[in-house]
């Protein structure tokens, strides 16, 4: 008989692909979910519900009943918010209460979503970071949260002696994606016309990777590891081209300098502060990533799980295909053939 998983922000991006591979893989999964969450994505699939919020450690240690293996994926993911609590409070809160939670209801592993900004980028474009690195800047509330959030649940794994593996994503691209994340809307921004890139390279994974290392983890991959779920690296102009190559559209390349960036983003984080818009670009995100290069060595990831990733050009597709779906964008008419939707996408 196949283990019981919980999985925490089941509706979200990520979840929703993590899911589809573990039903796949005959797991029953039981959906950690917010009242307030879209199910839409979740919709038909023979997965048990739990509802309640990360924060609320009786409602996560009703769920945690009965199962094997908790998949924890439910995170705040904003590059600017007005204040700092919003992002880090559900990161650090969640953590306790997702390892006192399996003590208390017998869980036997946890495999635990952190992300590559808890590694960190380079200044230096022939580095290339791995899963013994961490991100040591806190100028993006974000990449603080994911940091602090993934060094607590080492620490709670030792305390209250609960196997665990840390999976660290790229930038996570691609299908599933209702509420559009700040990933995909970079390739949502150059779809509408109105999205440009900078000097930075940036590390994509295809939703449908990530999702599928991370239902592969519940048997495999070495205890108490770290892996880096990269595909390829890749410079974000390059990645602009492949958008406009695929769509049509002009995606303008911004060939400035840090200070320059830094300041448009300044002068973003002040409107979005008067008009509750959200900004494309924050200060943090920034000085995290212009002129800086996210590369990583994803070896041992591969060997481990015996794994190939999707390639950058996979990946562009398929956002396109989904957003071009989940939003409505008009296609040139001698391409939207090429972007139709699968067959089993729920609107």
């Amino acid at each position: 008989m196949k283990q019981t998983i919980l999985v925490t922000g089941a509706s979200g991006h990520l979840g929703l692909n993590t899911v589809r591979s573990l039903l796949e893989k005959g797991y029953h999964v039981k959906a950690f979910v917010r009242k307030t969450s879209n199910l839409s994505g979740l919709e038909g699939l023979p997965v048990e519900y739990c509802q309640g919020d990360v924060r609320d450690l009786n409602a996560l240690t009703d769920a945690s009943a009965n199962c094997d293996v908790i998949i924890h994926h439910a995170a705040v993911y904003k590059i600017w918010a007005k204040t700092v609590e919003e992002i880090m409070e559900p990161a650090m809160e969640g953590t306790k209460n997702i390892f006192a939670a399996a003590s208390a209801t017998g869980v036997k592993k946890i495999i635990y979503t952190s992300s590559i900004v808890a590694i960190g980028t380079t200044a230096d474009p022939k580095i290339s970071l791995n899963e013994n690195d961490w991100n040591k800047n806190d100028t993006l509330a974000y990449s603080v949260a994911k940091t602090r959030s993934e060094q607590l649940a080492w620490e709670l794994s030792d305390k209250y002696s609960i196997p665990m593996i840390s999976l660290c994503p790229g930038q996570i691209f691609g299908r599933y994606d209702y509420r559009i994340t700040p990933s995909n809307r970079l390739v949502l921004d150059m779809m509408k016309g109105i999205g440009t890139t900078m000097n930075t390279v940036l590390s994509c994974v295809d939703a449908r990777d990530v999702g599928e290392v991370h239902a592969l983890a519940v048997e495999e991959g070495k205890i108490g590891s770290r892996y880096v779920l990269t595909g390829n690296s890749v410079d974000m102009k390059s990645m602009g081209k492949m958008v406009s190559d695929m769509t049509g559209k002009i995606v303008p390349h911004l060939p400035f300098g840090r200070s320059i960036i830094i300041t448009t983003a300044s002068i973003m984080e002040l409107a979005a502060k008067l008009t509750g818009w959200d900004p494309p670009l924050s200060v943090g995100l920034a000085k995290e990533y212009c002129h800086r290069y996210a590369r990583y060595d994803n070896s041992k990831t591969v060997q481990d799980f015996n794994y190939t990733f999707l390639s950058t050009e996979e990946t562009m597709r398929d956002t396109i295909k989904w957003l071009t779906f989940v939003k409505g964008i008009k296609l040139n008419k001698k391409i939207e053939k090429e972007f139709l939707p699968e067959t089993d996408w729920i609107q």
